[in-house]
């Protein structure tokens, strides 16, 4: 999306995550960010949990949205502002120069076990991209 496509293998399933230190790469931040943009799960992964904090307010939204302003109106309303914040998350992580600060060093030990449960959304695991880095590759 946006012009952009992850490169390497898909290796961010929890066999492979948990307990390792992972190293902050573009491609990464940017699968992360695709399948788990309005939880700010990337950016937790680029050590930035203030940013990653501010997106758990869209998602709140969708509770306290249609209580203040009515189901009809409210619901409509908070699911534009998740999906308008999910393609922000998407963009931001696509148009990221691939020597971004954020992306140097790696991410502790246990980022699997504080953050991927928040990724456990039906999106995870899946490859999205594998068919267009085959293309590209040949």
């Amino acid at each position: 999306m946006f012009g952009y496509v992850p490169t390497g293998p898909f290796n961010m399933t929890d066999e492979e995550t948990e307990g390792v230190a992972i190293p902050r790469t573009k491609s990464r931040a940017y699968m992360i960010a695709v399948w788990a943009g309005p939880w700010g799960a990337h950016q937790f992964f680029l050590n930035n949990p203030v940013a990653g904090y501010l997106h758990w307010i869209p998602v709140t939204m969708l509770a306290a949205f249609p209580s203040w302003l009515g189901f009809g109106t409210g619901l409509p309303l908070a699911v534009l502002l998740n999906a308008v914040v999910w393609f922000y998350a998407i963009f931001s992580m696509a148009t990221m120069p691939e020597d971004d600060p954020r992306l140097q060093g790696h991410t502790s030990e246990r980022y699997a076990d504080r953050m991927m449960w928040m990724c456990k959304i039906s999106l995870w695991g899946i490859d999205f991209w594998k068919k267009h880095r085959i293309a590209r590759a040949e």
